[in-house]
């Protein structure tokens, strides 16, 4: 049976994880219902099932928290036969020498780990977790010294953590990492919560990457992108050259897919919305079902006849999904998360 390429797919191993950050935009940590603990069986399976239904360029193994999971390295050498790129997200908590020699071994292309803030005290106040702060430093320094073109550092920009910004991708420099996602919050999950708290205005929004301009000016050996789609009436991007900005595509060819251990596929791994299942149905069949188009093929009305829409699409309508319950609305941002 001949395999349907897709370029980049997020596979969420697992729901569970060892954080409760306050800016989670994973749907289900709402705070409203118990999470499932790790199931390596069934993750297993339905990677196993993916991977017969799909060439996939890159699969990148998320969460929750990935390296909860006790058979990962196994998962990622089962993608590397593949023929699969491989990269893991992970909050750095449980990344030890051992697990990344491991993941050096099999061919792990990259590897993420979000540092919040130079101060402890901010970074483990938006993640909940005490101690969080210097085992993700020491994971990210142990990884950037091995396999510096593999280190990502992701900073999340909050209103609580954008006064620090500078500070902090100063300390991301000293762990010797050179590549940076900076993302701004993007509403949903925990952070529908404390979006009051959380959610940057446009002012500061532009200050804060105006600060990642500055540095990425004064440090051209780095590299910075921006990974959450902000509405381009919002944010003008011009103003910051050294940052790459993306934007999300409806068109299932050109952006990531997220698919979880159960073998549910979503738009993407912003978005609460189960397209179908993969041990139900072929996931070409799913992604490429009259339904799902027609569902993202809409235009949010307030973005209608503007000139950004070809290139903003309205911001993170998943982010609308959770908001609003419709992917028909624009980027909630743009309502000051309301």
């Amino acid at each position: 049976m001949t395999r349907t390429r897709i370029g980049n797919i997020v596979f969420e191993l697992t729901e569970a994880c060892n954080q409760c950050c306050r800016f989670c935009y994973n749907y289900w940590r709402d705070g409203s219902s118990p999470i499932a603990a790790p199931d390596p069986r069934l993750v297993r399976k339905t990677l196993r099932k993916l991977l017969s239904q799909a060439a996939v360029g890159t699969i990148s193994f998320s969460g929750g928290e990935p390296m909860l999971l006790r058979n990962i390295h196994d998962l990622a050498l089962s993608a590397r036969f593949k023929g699969s790129h491989v990269n893991v997200l992970t909050n750095g908590t449980l990344l030890d020498g051992d697990a990344i020699a491991n993941f050096l071994s099999i061919g792990v292309g990259a590897i993420q780990i979000p540092i919040l803030s130079a101060e402890a005290s901010v970074h483990e106040y938006l993640t909940g977790l005490p101690g969080s702060w210097a085992r993700a430093t020491d994971a990210l320094r142990q990884v950037a010294s091995v396999k510096p073109d593999g280190a990502y550092a992701v900073l999340v920009i909050t209103a609580v953590n954008a006064p620090g910004v500078s500070r902090t991708l100063e300390l991301i420099r000293e762990l010797g990492v050179r590549r940076v996602m900076v993302n701004r919050f993007n509403i949903g999950g925990m952070g529908l919560r404390h979006r009051s708290e959380l959610v940057l205005d446009a002012a500061m929004l532009k200050q804060a990457f105006a600060e990642v301009e500055a540095f990425a000016t004064a440090f051209p050996d780095m590299r910075f992108v921006s990974g959450v789609c902000t509405p381009l009436c919002m944010l003008d991007v011009n103003p910051y050259p050294h940052i790459q900005f993306s934007w999300c595509s409806t068109d299932f060819s050109r952006r990531p897919v997220a698919v979880n251990y159960k073998g549910d596929v979503r738009f993407c791994n912003h978005s609460p919305y189960v397209l179908g299942n993969i041990h139900e149905r072929n996931i070409n069949d799913i992604l490429n079902d009259p339904a799902t188009l027609e569902r993202y093929s809409g235009v949010p009305e307030r973005c209608s006849g503007c000139t950004f829409l070809s290139r903003c699409n309205g911001g993170c309508r998943a982010a609308s999904e959770q908001v609003y319950g419709s992917f028909a609305e624009a980027d909630p941002i743009l309502d000051g998360g309301n």
